[in-house]
């Protein structure tokens, strides 16, 4: 009997275990296939497909072939120079150009501007998607400003024929524009605007935490953001502050809008970029690994600038590109708060600057001045 008890009991265990098992396994399976479902209802959804005027491809000295989005000029005004607009980090060409209504391109196309949105390796159209690529994240900001936006600007010039142009630039694009203005191409540029573009990292500690935590990142040779902001757009598009603060003020942005960046705006972002912006934040200087860093050759910029910030900016807060009007060499230079305080509908975070619900009427309009002043 004894025998026949345990040999009972020891059965209802193993079937217990078994049961648990595949409940749990049941149970994650549920879960999984929830945020597969959040993933494929919110590409249904929210994807944009509308296409620019042309798409353009340049090919790098090193060999990367780029997607370039063109808005040709509307209307009967045609303006002197073009208009790059460069995106930031995290994003695509579709940083300046969300929808008709949030598109900084568009609005100077209509202003009369030839505009181009290029996509820099790794984003967009200019992501390599094939096998074969044992390279493929092998991304950091130097290429960018070394082999990326040369190829830009020489594709312009050739399909304008325009010996100049004007840059507008965001976050990370922004502080491209810093380097690329302290160089050679810098005599390319009529003029700059640089929206929220840190360059001070001593005023970036608010990432010092992360940044000790990037060690987690070795393994990876990518974030994947992209997934993780598709899954997440249908949450935000019915409750825009269930993204947070981090990236826009909710109280700015409405959930359709989000959920539409979520989907078509956001990218994956390379491993060797990030460790790059940590080494930063970790140095408290803005290309510290370099003999001459970016910060401390602010000096060198001439052309006319415009920087834009918001007040309740996470990733680049006032401090962290306020004094860079106070720093350049420029004799035409412009620094703009966007806040209540300043008389503005609204206390801008980073985001809010193009897709702001308030920005078309209130952002763009200083953007296409600035412009026009120096063109």
């Amino acid at each position: 009997m004894s025998r026949t008890l345990l040999a009972g009991v020891g059965g209802f265990v193993v079937a217990l275990i078994a049961s648990a098992a595949i409940w749990g396994l049941t149970a994650w399976l549920w879960i999984a296939g929830f945020f597969v479902a959040l993933y494929v209802i919110a590409g249904i959804a929210f994807t944009d497909r509308r296409r620019p005027d042309e798409i353009h491809y340049t090919t790098t000295a090193d060999g990367w072939t780029l997607g370039i989005w063109r808005y040709r000029p509307r209307g009967e005004r045609r303006r002197h120079a073009p208009v790059v607009l460069l995106h930031g980090l995290g994003a695509n060409q579709r940083n300046f150009d969300l929808e008709d209504r949030y598109s900084v391109a568009l609005y100077l196309a209509n202003a009369g501007y030839d505009c181009f949105l290029p996509a820099l390796r790794g984003c967009g159209p200019s992501a390599r998607k094939r096998w074969g690529y044992p390279d493929k994240w092998n991304i950091n900001f130097d290429k960018f400003v070394e082999f990326d936006v040369p190829a830009v600007f020489d594709k312009v010039r050739e399909l304008t024929g325009a010996p100049q142009l004007h840059l507008v630039a965001q976050s990370m694009g922004a502080m491209i524009g810093y380097a690329i203005a302290e160089g050679e191409l810098g005599a390319r540029l009529k003029s700059y605007v640089a929206f929220n573009g840190p360059c001070f990292f001593a005023h970036m500690q608010q990432f010092a935490a992360m940044a000790k935590l990037r060690w987690a990142l070795k393994p990876l040779l990518v974030v994947h953001s992209s997934v993780f902001a598709r899954i997440q757009s249908i949450p935000a598009y019915f409750w825009p502050a269930a993204i947070g603060r981090d990236e826009v003020n909710p109280d700015n942005v409405d959930g359709p809008t989000i959920a539409r960046a979520a989907v078509n705006l956001v990218t994956d972002m390379p491993r060797d970029l990030l460790f790059q912006f940590a080494k930063w934040i970790e140095d408290r200087e803005f290309g510290s690994e370099r003999p001459e860093s970016w910060e401390k050759n602010l000096h060198k910029i001439t052309v006319p600038i415009y920087c834009l910030g918001g007040p309740v900016d996470f990733f680049c807060v006032p401090d962290a590109n306020r004094g860079v009007v106070d720093k350049v060499g420029s004799a035409k230079k412009k620094y703009r708060l966007f806040s209540k305080a300043n008389g503005d509908l609204a206390d801008y975070g980073h985001g809010d600057l193009t897709v702001g619900r308030t920005a078309p009427t209130e952002v763009f309009p200083t953007v296409l001045e600035w412009i026009d002043d120096n063109d």
